[in-house]
């Protein structure tokens, strides 16, 4: 194709601001690369320090406060960096594109310099020389950017991979993820502690107890009213939920007493419902787990009484929000995220997430969803850069922003009785049930199933995972170890009783309690390797709660305190 003068000039200089901004985009992409690999926004020292202050008193709201501020800043610095990062490469390649094509429409079509009296031959060869050379040397340092974009960016620090716990020293979290980051060592605020992500914060907890020859075992109360709900704990005080003589109570436990401070009733207040819907026999009405924020306590019960008090047990508000009527009962544990209740209601007449104000109770928003009713709860999770609340659903998995309900994404996921709640990491959100399989997505609206696996499926147990690992524990009572990324088994092992309780991450261990009230303790790695086996002396099927060097267990009768002699 022959092209006239003035579309050569035109195609010329296409290729020449490519050529410059490829060679810019490129020395800009190594330079951030380099910057990137070496220094991590989220091991920022001024970061450390302030956490390091936060976990030494977790009640001053100041620092708390501050803690929030710096870490969002830090993650938005982090994410910031790696969209620079991954977006150069493609800015690269789409600048090298236009620099290649439009050279190759001007080859053959331009004309040959013509050679001046005054210039040598030996001129003009060195000017070709010197077009080649500078061409040559822009091309290798864009394919040097390019290859390192890809090769190097996922091997990019990951977001949380070194937190200060209280009482130590900054170290590296062997098994961490950006789970460990925001896992306090004190407080344990929602069911599978914090963002309901099944990791705990602390050291120093002990692995081996006996609750019948009371080895280990600081403190047992009973329980006045009977739940499947676990606890949750804000600085002293441990909160539980149950069912006495046909009456919803809200417990506020001294946890280092063992003592019952206030008892509160979800039964009594205008516009109550007193209906006791059907569930499963061993379920009844107090499944979901209670949530706390260091201000107030919020607990919802089988029939949809959502009551919230302060922590002198003073009712703040309380409302039913419809009797959610569905095969098994109800079941989703609550989040709170800043000044927002989620409520995950799912009954056969409807299926929807809600936010309320913590304050007022006043509904803020509601997002409908679509499917079947689940009886898993929801999950916070920091995901490019931007906090999600996630739900494994029947039949999509999805993600809302927790402070407009709007949805995010949704992806196709599971059908079939879905009970377990989501697990997630830094990078892939992880889903399962029973009769179906285990999935890894990648989130995100271009989103898809990374890879699956239905060896090993729980049918009330939600699995945990780090960047490093996936744990999950069945009805079957099988425990395995999965490679996060790539979905291969690790280690597989067959206990005696099946599961219910979630397994827990806790100071680079894997917690499990069977239903009998056996923890197993085990290395939170790639090998299997058991550390201890304690019983409780009674059965269980709620989660267990770590807080400052002590377990706390809620069996079928008892609340115990598990702490070192």
């Amino acid at each position: 194709m022959k092209l006239s003068d003035k579309d050569i000039k035109i195609l010329s200089g296409v290729s020449q601001v490519a050529a410059v901004f490829t060679l810019i985009v490129a020395v800009t992409m190594i330079l951030g690369l380099i910057q990137l690999k070496v220094v991590n926004p989220l091991d920022s020292p001024s970061l450390a320090l302030i956490k390091e202050q936060y976990d030494r008193d977790p009640s001053e709201k100041n620092i708390a406060e501050e803690v929030r501020a710096m870490d969002l800043l830090a993650r938005r610095a982090y994410f910031s960096s790696r969209w620079q990062v991954e977006t150069g490469s493609y800015l690269l390649i789409a600048g090298a594109l236009i620099f290649v094509l439009t050279r190759r429409l001007i080859a053959g079509s331009e004309k040959p310099e013509p050679a001046f009296a005054s210039e040598k031959p030996d001129i003009i060869s060195q000017k070709k020389k010197y077009r080649v050379y500078l061409i040559s040397a822009a091309t290798i340092i864009t394919v040097i950017a390019i290859i390192s974009s890809f090769v190097l960016r996922g091997s990019l620090p990951e977001t949380g991979v070194k937190i200060r716990e209280a009482g130590q020293n900054t170290k590296e979290v062997k098994n961490a993820g950006t789970d460990a980051l925001m896992a306090g060592s004190t407080n344990f605020p929602f069911f599978r502690g914090e963002g309901s992500r099944g990791i705990a914060g602390g050291t120093g907890y002990p692995v081996e107890w006996n609750g019948n020859d009371g080895k280990n075992i600081k403190w047992k109360i009973p329980v006045p009213g009977h739940g499947k709900n676990s606890p949750v704990i804000w600085g002293n005080k441990l909160f539980l939920t149950g069912i006495r003589a046909g009456t919803l109570e809200v417990y506020c436990i001294d946890k280092i007493k063992g003592e019952i401070i206030w008892t509160a009733s979800a039964s009594d207040f205008p516009g109550a419902s007193k209906e006791i819907p059907d569930s499963d026999p061993e379920a009844g009405m107090a499944v979901p787990t209670a949530a706390v924020n260091g201000e107030v306590v919020c607990a919802i019960f089988g029939n949809g009484n959502l009551v919230c008090f302060d922590f002198d047990g003073k009712r703040l508000w309380a409302k039913n929000i419809g009797v959610p009527k569905s095969a098994y009962g109800y079941a989703a544990s609550l989040l709170i995220y800043d000044k927002i209740l989620i409520v995950q209601y799912d009954s056969d007449a409807k299926i929807a997430i809600k936010g309320f104000d913590l304050s007022s109770g006043d509904q803020k928003w509601e997002t409908p969803r679509t499917g079947r009713p689940v009886w898993a709860s929801p999950v916070l999770a920091s995901l490019d850069g931007q906090t999600q609340v996630i739900i494994n659903g029947n039949p999509n998995v999805s993600s809302y922003d927790p402070e407009t309900g709007a949805e995010l994404w949704s992806q196709p996921g599971l059908s079939g009785d879905v009970a377990p709640s989501p697990a997630v990491n830094s990078r892939f959100v992880y889903v399962v049930t029973d009769y179906a399989k285990l999935m890894a997505l990648k989130p995100g609206k271009t989103g898809s199933e990374v890879w699956s696996d239905n060896t090993f499926t729980p049918d009330a147990s939600s699995p945990v995972a780090n960047d490093q690992f996936l744990f999950l524990t069945t009805g079957a009572g099988d425990a395995a170890c999965y490679n996060a990324e790539k979905g291969d088994t690790l280690w597989s092992h067959v206990f005696d009783n099946p599961f219910y309780a979630s397994p827990i991450i806790c100071d680079d261990k894997l917690w499990m309690l069977d239903r009998s009230g056996i923890m197993y303790v085990a290395s939170a790695s790639g090998k299997f390797t058991l550390l201890a086996e304690s019983p409780l002396g009674e059965s269980s099927d709620s989660s267990p709660a770590f807080s400052d060097g002590r377990i706390y267990l809620r069996g079928k009768d008892n609340l115990y305190c598990i702490a070192k002699d």
